[in-house]
């Protein structure tokens, strides 16, 4: 009897835990107001209300009460020895967190290091240290980039930046019989021209990688370069300026506004060509280069290019006005050449050494011009090739 007792007991209960639950069989708190419960006495570590205020269930903990429901806008902090939390967390007593900043180093070899200052740096190293070389111009197209003729063995001058003892040089089509690196931005290879004209890549390479300019070395079929000197009247002079058809000077006074200029002659911007003259003094101060509007005006901000000859025997050079700095010293008699390529790349020389490569290409016509300052400031043998 008792076994059948215990049969139909089990199988009641089981009917009753496996019906859905209704709101009575649910276990009810108790709820008050904030006001409330911030009133009530002699209350037992461990109960629970439900506030209907801020609709939160609170728990008390012998001394206070303890919000149980979260808001949802927790923040988790994981430390792992990089932050420093201080505080209790509470309204009047915040949390204060301190982060170690990290830092990217860059090691100036290519590689670079990331560090935290605690946990071990992690360093990224390329696979081949250093820097890709840079291409940035030549001097296979100056003039009117036909002065390397097919067949023809010639220096010319590669510049760019970050060439080293490991640097070699391809030009498609070309020979190239031997290589210099100068410096670590300037390289001199002794080629041999192929028979065919065309325009080819030059090509620099190192441990690190390769750069090349597209097109660096024209061979295109073209009449052969010609020199002009200029005559007395081919010569336009404004403010205390004389030419005698060897030597441009300014007679009296001084300022920025005397100049002689030429448009009879002009350098084109797909021949190329270059301006040359020659130092008469090192202590005035002048300016002579190449302008696309010389009549404009007689001030040296009128000149595109221009080698200034300054009084302390140094030689900036300018473009529109604006000094790209010193680059060499000077004395009297010395050459000066500004060359114009083909691909309208501008490179000043001195006595036939190159002393800067302008990163302004040359778009429009070039007359010769100047701009002189002191009195008694000259320059002489005056040319114009193209």
């Amino acid at each position: 009897m008792k076994t059948k007792l215990c049969i139909l007991s089990f199988f009641v209960l089981k009917m009753i835990f496996s019906q859905s639950p209704t709101a009575d069989d649910l276990v009810t708190i108790h709820t008050a107001t904030q006001a409330e419960i911030t009133a009530m006495t002699g209350l037992y570590e461990g109960s629970l209300i439900y506030n209907t205020d801020d609709k939160l269930l609170y728990q008390y903990s012998g001394s206070s009460w303890q919000k149980l429901t979260p808001e949802g806008n927790e923040t988790k902090i994981i430390t792992n020895g990089n932050v420093t939390i201080t505080g209790s967390g509470t309204t009047a007593d915040p949390y204060i967190v301190t982060g170690i900043k990290s830092t990217f180093t860059d090691n100036g070899n290519g590689s670079f290091t990331f560090s935290n200052g605690i946990d071990p740096d992690v360093n990224f190293t390329p696979t081949v240290s250093g820097n890709t070389p840079i291409v940035a111009n030549t001097s296979a197209g100056i003039g009117n980039c036909a002065s390397f003729g097919l067949n023809q063995t010639e220096d010319i001058t590669i510049n760019g930046a970050y060439f080293d003892g490991a640097s070699t040089v391809m030009i498609t089509g070309q020979t190239i019989n031997s290589v210099v690196i100068n410096s670590p931005t300037q390289i001199t290879a002794n080629i041999t021209s192929g028979g065919v004209y065309g325009s080819f890549d030059i090509s620099v390479t190192n441990n690190a990688g390769v750069g090349t300019l597209t097109g660096g070395f024209q061979l295109l079929a073209s009449s052969p370069l010609n020199t002009y000197t200029y005559a007395t009247n081919e010569m336009t002079i404004t403010g205390s300026i004389n030419y005698n058809g060897t030597t441009l000077n300014r007679t009296a006074s001084n300022g920025w506004n005397a100049q002689g200029y030429s448009t009879t002659h002009v350098i084109s911007t797909n021949s190329g060509g270059h301006v040359d003259f020659t130092a008469d003094q090192s202590n005035r101060y002048l300016m002579a280069g190449l302008s696309s509007n010389p009549s404009a005006s007689s001030s040296y901000t009128n000149l595109d290019f221009a080698v200034y000859m300054v009084a302390n025997s140094r030689i900036q050079i300018r473009e529109n006005g604006t000094s790209l700095g010193y680059v060499s010293t000077y004395s009297a008699g010395d050459q000066f050449r500004i060359n114009v390529d083909c691909l309208g790349n501008v490179t000043y020389l001195q006595n036939g050494n190159i002393i800067y490569s302008s990163s302004k290409k040359a778009t429009a016509p070039l007359y010769f011009d100047s701009s002189l300052y002191s009195v008694n400031s000259s320059l002489s043998n005056i040319s114009i090739t193209y």
